[in-house]
């Protein structure tokens, strides 16, 4: 057995679990500043040991399985939103790696397509109206917003020519940021991420003054832990799509941005108040579907020309 390709292959993901602790502790601090208020400053030097004591008082609690939930799907979930997160980590566009996805856009929409089961099958298997309620938003939500997300790609694809996220990156670092071009585009990308990712204003499937807690109102412990680590694990790494999509160079460039992206989450976090609804579904199919078939046209005139 090569056992330096398994921890190769094992150090990728351990980076991003530690990253999603302390993105945590980025968000807590950034909304302290916003708020004016204090954040995590106890545990160790200005709070930056707060993610290791969390995860470890999540982990020390009891996993409680509710006396008519459906035992195998309710304990099977959590894993299954952690795996799928962890597999959209393959597509990180490294510069040199011995594997290279070439319909890597294609499989960044099937990821996000699978990883609203992993929320339909705790919603269902918990067996309690709320958990249901959240769930079945997650589903509409997901496959609403799938619609634009995929001109999206059909944009950003015509003008590389090529599916890989690490040709995209290459063709940037040699001509000009898609950002330009495709500002509007980006925008919508926006949009269509915070939805994606349950972020608030869009954060209906874990909206806490309608359904408690959402699809995960049940869970308790390691459970819960697990669900946070992988959506917060999404939504690094639509940061990182988002900079090889329209910010692409070197690596290095990729990471500023990243990080720019990912704080943008946290401030639309701390500005924006929950949309109702139906107020969600209007705007994607009345006019972020109309934009993005506008936007698209015009790529396609620009391009052929």
């Amino acid at each position: 057995m090569d056992w330096v390709g398994v921890v190769v292959g094992v150090i990728p993901f351990v980076g991003v679990l530690l990253a999603v602790g302390f993105y945590t502790l980025l968000e807590r601090k950034i909304l302290a500043i916003i708020m004016i208020r204090k954040g995590p400053s106890k545990v160790s030097y200005m709070g930056i040991l707060q993610p290791f004591s969390d995860a470890g008082k999540l982990l020390c609690k009891e996993f409680i399985v509710p006396t008519r939930a459906n035992v195998g799907p309710f304990i099977l979930a959590p894993a299954l939103m952690l795996t799928i997160s962890l597999l959209g980590w393959l597509l990180y566009p490294y510069k040199s790696a011995e594997v290279f996805y070439v319909f890597g856009v294609i499989l960044f929409m099937v990821i996000t397509s699978v990883s609203v089961y992993g929320v339909m099958m705790s919603g269902w298997a918990s067996n309690s109206k709320y958990s249901l309620l959240g769930a079945v938003r997650a589903m509409a939500q997901s496959i609403s917003y799938e619609i634009p997300m995929g001109f999206i790609f059909f944009c950003v694809v015509l003008c590389s020519g090529v599916f890989m996220f690490q040709e995209i990156s290459v063709f940037q670092q040699s001509s000009f940021f898609f950002f330009f071009p495709l500002c509007v585009v980006m925008v919508v990308w926006m949009l269509c991420m915070l939805a994606e990712t349950n972020r608030a204003p869009f954060d209906f499937v874990e909206g806490e003054s309608e359904l408690v807690s959402g699809y995960n109102v049940e869970y308790s412990g390691g459970g819960f832990a697990v669900m946070f680590i992988a959506e917060y694990s999404s939504i690094l790494l639509s940061s990182v799509m988002s900079a090889a999509m329209f910010f692409g160079g070197n690596e290095a460039l990729i990471g500023v941005f990243m990080m720019v992206f990912a704080v943008f989450f946290v401030v639309i976090r701390a500005s924006l108040p929950r949309l109702r609804y139906d107020k969600l579904m209007s705007l994607c199919w009345t006019v972020l579907l109309c934009v993005m078939l506008m936007a698209s046209v015009c790529v396609v005139v620009l391009v052929s020309v």
